[in-house]
């Protein structure tokens, strides 16, 4: 990394990720030589190099000081124009991640570190594109609060900056740089909503190099799991050359930035604004509910005394007896790096997981008040809880037991809290109960969330548990796709399937 020109080194990722993404020859001007198994490999295969490898490369890249160029003598440099050249980087990159990885595994087992394997390849293999991800990220964090901080601070609409990214991602699809001064004007876009569009989106090489270094430790975390800048700064603007130019290694991210990455620009806006967030998580879980699940009657939080006045759970789902056979509580609360990728994430990230705990408990406790007074709610005697994450907070984890052990401890403290009352809890993300509703009905996802408390389905994904108990596959589409263009009218100009 010493002997690279970052521009080189950013470009030749970029050519190989479009190599490996359906645009051979998009990539071909960019790639001197490449094997023609490369141009054809699946996730893998021999030659397919993974998207999260080449993130971690675009970071080491970015920390890693330059050697200094030798006065009269000759000077060596990485050449970025070969396809064997990202080979030989990636074989590296294993070879020092493996080595780590032996280390950690002399105090942990395989099984307690897999929850930051998940967390580091799931989102590269799941995609950053999709209907279902667009329009919850504008639906949740498009609220009035949070729509008025973002143009206060940043001086354009979250729905100026969405259509911007989108066109930026858009003409990453051809070439790894465009010019900083693109005209956008064909799609409504003014030069001065384009340029804070990239405000936001990038930085000069040099700052975003200085960015790089400042979120990643180089001691006390391992290579592989660590904060990327790519996912605040996906774009950099390389000022050597007449016209700036503005280089993207993996266009994908600039998606998952103006998403889910919407945090970065929300997370000093208030608790009220995360407030804001929380209710329309929970409105945009019940009204998915709604749209896919009619028959179960799905219905949202009331508020009802027992002594004092309480809150309900968010989402019920309901038996064909018309009793509440799911009920789900919703946690839009973010993962913190520490919380995605320490070796032991319950004791260092203890206050955030202490949210997911409490969703726990919260579930519990008004299981015990329905028994103690049952003209509150009907609860089906399968009836059991869900947690329901906007970040996958327990994929894949094995700390799932010793969560479910301290939010016990917690209902230890309520001596209304009997053991009938601690019905089976799952906790699942948004994007998990997403995926299963695209083949379930009801019926096939009541038995999917039972199985889920089976021993031999512990710490499953829900769509996996349902592939494997129901013999269900329906095809639904998602239904809020057309909305998108509500809430960006020039949404409409592009043809996103193409794209």
């Amino acid at each position: 990394m010493s002997l690279a020109d970052d521009k080189s080194f950013i470009v030749m990722v970029w050519a190989v990720d479009a190599l490996q993404s359906g645009r051979v020859e998009e990539a071909r001007p960019f790639l001197r030589s490449f094997p023609k198994e490369a141009a054809i490999a699946n996730l893998g295969d021999r030659f397919f190099v993974y998207k999260w490898a080449l993130e971690t490369l675009v970071n080491e890249l970015l920390i890693t000081p330059k050697k200094a160029t030798p006065q009269n003598k000759p000077f060596r440099f990485l050449d970025c124009k070969r396809f064997e050249t990202v080979a030989t980087c990636v074989n590296i990159l294993r070879d020092l991640e493996d080595a780590e990885d032996g280390m950690t595994l002399k105090r942990f087992s395989v099984l307690d570190v897999m929850h930051k394997i998940g967390h580091r390849q799931f989102e590269w293999q799941r995609g950053f594109f999709s209907y279902a991800q667009t329009y919850r990220a504008l639906t949740v964090y498009g609220g009035e609060l949070a729509a008025e901080h973002f143009k206060s601070t940043n001086g354009l609409s979250l729905a100026e900056f969405f259509i911007c990214g989108f066109a930026f991602y858009a003409l990453y699809q051809d070439k790894p740089g465009i010019d900083a001064e693109v005209d956008l004007s064909e799609i409504g876009v003014s030069w001065q909503t384009r340029d804070a569009a990239f405000r936001l989106l990038s930085a000069p090489l040099p700052e975003v190099r200085k960015h790089a270094r400042s979120i990643r430790q180089t001691i006390g975390r391992s290579t592989a799991y660590q904060q990327s800048i790519l996912r605040k700064i996906p774009m950099a603007i390389d000022e050597g050359s007449v016209r700036r130019t503005v280089l993207a290694p993996l266009p994908s991210l600039i998606w998952q930035r103006m998403t889910a990455g919407l945090y970065y620009d929300l997370v000093g806006g208030g608790p009220r604004i995360w407030r804001e967030i929380g209710d329309r998580f929970e409105k945009y879980c019940l009204e998915l509910a709604r749209a896919l699940l009619p028959d179960a009657k799905p219905a949202g939080s009331f508020k009802y005394k027992l002594g004092k006045i309480f809150d309900s759970p968010d989402l019920f789902l309901h038996a064909p007896d018309g009793s509440a056979m799911t009920i789900g509580e919703c946690k839009a609360k973010k993962m913190s790096i520490v919380a995605k990728f320490s070796d032991n994430p319950l004791d260092d990230a203890q206050s955030a997981f202490s949210e997911i705990i409490k969703g726990a408990l919260q579930l519990w406790r008004f299981f015990s008040h329905c028994r103690r007074n049952p003209g509150i709610k009907a609860i089906h005697p399968g009836a059991s809880g869900v947690v329901l994450t906007l970040d996958p907070w327990l994929e894949v984890s094995n700390h799932l037991d010793r969560l479910l052990a301290e939010a016990q401890r917690w209902a230890d403290l309520d001596p209304d809290i009997l053991e009938e009352d601690r019905r089976p809890i799952l906790f699942c993300s948004i994007d998990d109960l997403e995926k299963t509703l695209e083949i379930a009905t009801e019926a096939s996802l009541f038995e999917a969330i039972r199985a889920t408390s089976e021993p031999e389905f512990r710490g499953w994904h829900l769509f996996s548990v349902h592939q494997k108990v129901s013999n269900v596959q329906q095809q639904n589409p998602y239904p809020f796709s057309d909305r998108i263009g509500e809430i960006i009218p020039t949404w409409r100009l592009f043809d996103v399937d193409a794209v």
